[in-house]
């Protein structure tokens, strides 16, 4: 499988693999990325997806460390401050 070449400040737009290769190609991206020294992170469009992504890329790649940054639960416009844990 051929990585894409990533450069910094560039937005790149992939079609979405079925299953779990996201997992795998986000897997082996962040392997080819941490090997340069450079850190990877992966934005969601819900919670669910970044969920799966995390125990989907820790099964392909055991060696990255992963973490899950979950949203506040707030809107913008809120007048209330997120929930404290």
């Amino acid at each position: 499988m051929e990585l894409p070449k990533l450069t910094p400040g560039r937005r790149m737009t992939l079609p979405r693999p079925t299953g779990s290769a996201d997992a795998l190609l986000l897997a082996r991206l962040a392997q080819r990325e941490h090997a340069a020294g450079r850190i990877t992170a992966v934005v969601t469009a819900d919670a669910n997806d970044a969920q799966r992504l995390l125990e989907e890329i820790a099964f392909f790649a055991p060696g990255l460390r992963c973490a899950l940054f979950p949203d506040w639960e707030t809107l913008p416009y809120d007048q209330f401050s997120p929930h404290q844990t």
